[in-house]
């Protein structure tokens, strides 16, 4: 019976690094193809994506924003600055706005609440977590051992090595919680691009971008999966709490 339960635990954890894989490899190919395939077209009012920035700020967020400059393929928000590069900042592409219109996004769900600075403060508890994670996993199995082996026959052993693999675990958790709480966020971040672009483009223009900022997103489920499988050494060594 217990042979049966350990080969299934074992093909269960094939199957799922399979698909951990297959969604990875998938999100990739997939966000890139968009990725260019959306840089190629231009938006049917011929906004360039600063201009554009400009009234979404003075419509919606009364000026506050602030514009920056950042580097290739690193577009972000922060604290009332969209920091762009000047390939994103000067194009009129739909990949362009789309890309701007979700950080927007995420201006427009850090003036309406705090939701954005608690994940931001729960990721930096969880580097700091993070640094304990495999000590505690290693310790823990460390002192389980000396226990079974009777090198330490002490209970407290045992029960020292649990609480540190225990630990470990908890650690492990939070790493997976925080991911899948980043995929809501981004979620929301992209609804709201869609609505900030529906007052500029078409509906074709608008379901395009969509599609665009959905494979953005699948990229983020690509690494929560990567996350969830970690434990096994067998994916890419991506930091747990990046």
């Amino acid at each position: 019976m217990i042979t049966y339960v350990i080969i299934g635990a074992i093909a269960l954890v094939g199957i799922l690094l399979c698909f951990c894989l297959s969604v990875a490899s998938f999100a990739s190919q997939n966000f890139y193809e968009k990725l260019e395939e959306n840089q190629q077209k231009a938006n049917s009012r011929g906004i360039k994506t600063v201009e554009y920035v400009r009234e979404i700020n003075g419509q919606n967020f009364g000026g506050r924003l602030r514009l920056a400059r950042c580097a290739v393929y690193d577009d972000h928000y922060s604290s009332g600055v969209v920091a762009l590069s000047d390939d994103t900042m000067y194009s009129n592409s739909l990949a362009s706005l789309a890309t701007v219109s979700h950080e927007l996004g995420h201006a427009r769900q850090d003036a309406e609440g705090d939701k954005l600075q608690k994940h931001w403060r729960r990721k930096q508890i969880g580097r700091l977590c993070g640094l304990f994670f495999m000590p505690a996993v290693i310790v823990g199995i460390v002192l389980s051992v000396l226990y079974l082996v009777e090198v330490l026959p002490q209970l407290y052993a045992l029960i020292l090595g649990l609480s540190f693999i225990a630990a470990g675990i908890l650690i492990f958790l939070f790493a997976v919680y925080l991911k899948y709480k980043e995929i809501q966020i981004e979620k929301e971040a992209s609804k709201y691009a869609i609505e900030f672009l529906s007052e500029i483009l078409s509906k074709s223009e608008c379901k395009e971008c969509e599609e665009f900022l959905d494979s953005a997103r699948l990229t983020y489920w690509a690494v929560f999966f990567k996350t969830l499988l970690s434990w096994t050494f067998l994916t890419s060594k991506d930091p747990m709490f990046r």
